[in-house]
């Protein structure tokens, strides 16, 4: 997911995330990032969350790959979540796993209805999307009334057309089907890591 060519410069690696203020903002994310053990296999925790929509966009399965891009779509509403509370380090970890096809990006969330939030449990609801009327959003990503953050919120959009595919990825589907083992993977990479770390204190 790194290019190979900043992958020694962490300040041109995390280039994108120069606007984002780590200390207050909060990120939207949609697809494999709802997930409680996709989130401590790469931070060692689960931050904070709340359930949360972005209007006027679309979870859309991605040609070939098992994880979702979100997509402008008028009509459209992704459900998700919104992560607070993240480090630095924390941020730079999430933007390491988000490969160079996504673009980090302003939006406009809204809080889920109590009825509809997600339970505590790692299952993450269906992706499925409502056609509600297309609401506007501040300019720093808060809806009036809607979502209580101190600071902005961002996400990771999907920045290749050709490779969005017409259906809805389903968060459902995924937990059924790809979970385990995708989560098998990011878990023995940190665990490798980890090791190396420990037997490189110098670095």
């Amino acid at each position: 997911m790194t290019d190979p060519n900043t992958a020694e410069n962490p300040a041109s690696r995390h280039a994108r995330l120069a606007p984002v203020d780590t200390a207050a903002d909060a990120l939207f994310v949609y697809g494999t990032l709802r997930f409680d053990r996709i989130l401590a296999a790469l931070l060692g925790r689960v931050p904070p969350r709340t359930p949360a929509t972005a209007p006027g966009w679309r979870t859309a399965v991605l040609a070939g790959r098992p994880y979702p891009g979100l997509v402008p779509s008028s009509g459209h509403t992704a459900t998700g979540l919104l992560l607070t509370g993240l480090s630095p380090a924390e941020w730079r970890a999430l933007d390491d796993f988000e490969d160079d096809a996504y673009e980090l990006r302003r939006l406009a969330a809204e809080r889920e209805p109590p009825a509809e939030r997600e339970p505590a449990a790692e299952r993450a609801p269906a992706a499925e999307q409502s056609p509600p009327a297309e609401r506007g959003g501040t300019e720093n990503g808060r809806t009036a009334g809607s979502l209580s953050v101190p600071g902005r919120i961002w996400t990771y959009v999907w920045a290749a057309p050709d490779q969005v595919a017409a259906e809805d990825w389903s968060a459902d589907v995924f937990a059924a089907r790809q979970l385990e083992g995708y989560a098998a993977r990011l878990e023995a990479a940190a665990a490798t890591a980890a090791r190396h770390r420990g037997g490189c204190p110098d670095r």
